[in-house]
C-alpha cells in the first residue's frame, strides 16, 4: 500500500484494499472475520449493546444492534447507523467504537440495523432494508424510547450513501422526519468521476475497490431510479434534512462527499462540509488518539447544536 502524506497526527493506515479482486477468499475471509469481531464487540465506555429485531425489505426480519448509555437523557437525539463496508462488508468492531462513543458522549441510543448486503443481495435490497429498518424504529418509538423530533441519520462510507438514499426516499415517500444526515466519507458516484479516484488510488479504500463495489452493488444495469443508489444522481436534492459531511482528504472517495455537499448546498438544503486535512478512510480504527476523539467529539457537538424539527 502507498505510503501518503498523512497528518503527523495519526499513526496511518496499517492494511488497505489494494488491488485485491473482492472474489478473494483472504478478502472475503477479512470482511467475514470483521463482521464476527463485531457481533462479539463487548461495549466501551458506560454503554451497553442488545440486539432486536426490525422489519426489512419485503418483510424481511433484520437483527439490529442497540448501543445506549448507562443514562439515557429524554431529550437527546436517536441515531439510526447505517454502516459501511462497500455495501457487501458487516458490521466491524470500529463501528461499535464510534457508536459507543456518540452514545456515552450524547446520552442517546444507537440503533445498527443489519442490512442484507450484496455479496448475496444486489440493489435494492440494502438500501430498502435501511428504509424499512429506519421506519420501523420510528414507529416502534414509544416502545423503544426513540426521539422522533430528533432523529439522525447516520452513515460512513458506503453507510453514507445509504443514509443519503434512506433521507430521499423518506422525502418522497412522506412516511417519517429526519432531522439530520451525517455523512462521513460518503460515497455517492456511481459514475466514479472524482479526481481524487485518482490522486489516491491506493488508499486504504483504493479505487480499484470502488469500482468493484459498485458492480457488485448494481449488477450490469443502471437502476431506473438511480438517485436512491447513487445519491448524488438524484434529480432533485431540495426539501432535504440537514446535512453534515465530512470527507477524508487523503482518500480516492474525497470528491463523492464534496460534489454531493456542493449539490444539496446549491439545491437549498442547509449543508455543514467539513473535508479533514491529512486523514484518510476509516482513520477511526486509530481510536482511542487524540486526532480520533476530537473528531468525534466535533461531530457530537454538531448534532448537538442543529435546528431540530
Amino acid at each position: 500500500m502507498k505510503r501518503y502524506p498523512y497528518t503527523k497526527d495519526l499513526r496511518g493506515p496499517k492494511i488497505g484494499i489494494g488491488n485485491f479482486k473482492l472474489s478473494n477468499p483472504l478478502l472475503r475471509f477479512f470482511f467475514w472475520l470483521n463482521d464476527v469481531q463485531g457481533r462479539k464487540f463487548k461495549p466501551i465506555l458506560n454503554t451497553t449493546k442488545t440486539r432486536i429485531l426490525v422489519k426489512g425489505y419485503n418483510d424481511a426480519v433484520l437483527d439490529c444492534y442497540v448501543i445506549e448509555p448507562d443514562k439515557l437523557e429524554t431529550s437527546a437525539p436517536t441515531i439510526v447507523y447505517l454502516h459501511g463496508g462497500g455495501f457487501f462488508g458487516g458490521l466491524a468492531p470500529i463501528m461499535f467504537k464510534n457508536a459507543c462513543y456518540y452514545a456515552n458522549e450524547l446520552k442517546c441510543k444507537v440503533f445498527l440495523p443489519e442490512y442484507r448486503t450484496s455479496f448475496k443481495h444486489k440493489y435494492p435490497i440494502p438500501v430498502e432494508d435501511c428504509y424499512e429498518a429506519t421506519k420501523f424504529i420510528y414507529e416502534n418509538a414509544k416502545s423503544l424510547m426513540v426521539n422522533t423530533h430528533r432523529l439522525v441519520l447516520y452513515g460512513d462510507s458506503a453507510g453514507g450513501c445509504l443514509a443519503a438514499a434512506v433521507s430521499l426516499m423518506a422525502r418522497d415517500r412522506n412516511t417519517f422526519p429526519i432531522a439530520m444526515q451525517m455523512l462521513i466519507y460518503p460515497v455517492t458516484d456511481y459514475k466514479q468521476l472524482g479526481e481524487s479516484l485518482k490522486t489516491f488510488p491506493q488508499a486504504t479504500w483504493s479505487t480499484l475497490a470502488t469500482k468493484q463495489m459498485w458492480e457488485l452493488y448494481l449488477g450490469k444495469e443502471t437502476p431506473a431510479n438511480i438517485g436512491y443508489a447513487s445519491p448524488l444522481y438524484a434529480d432533485s436534492l431540495s426539501n432535504l434534512p440537514f446535512a453534515y459531511i465530512e470527507p477524508q482528504e487523503i482518500d480516492c472517495l474525497c470528491d463523492d462527499g464534496i460534489a454531493f455537499a456542493n449539490r444539496l448546498q446549491v439545491s437549498g438544503v442547509p449543508t455543514i462540509l467539513n473535508v479533514v486535512k491529512g486523514s484518510y478512510h476509516a482513520f477511526e480504527a486509530e481510536y482511542p488518539s487524540l486526532f480520533v476523539q476530537n473528531i468525534l467529539h466535533n461531530r457530537c457537538e454538531i448534532i448537538r447544536k442543529i435546528p431540530f424539527l
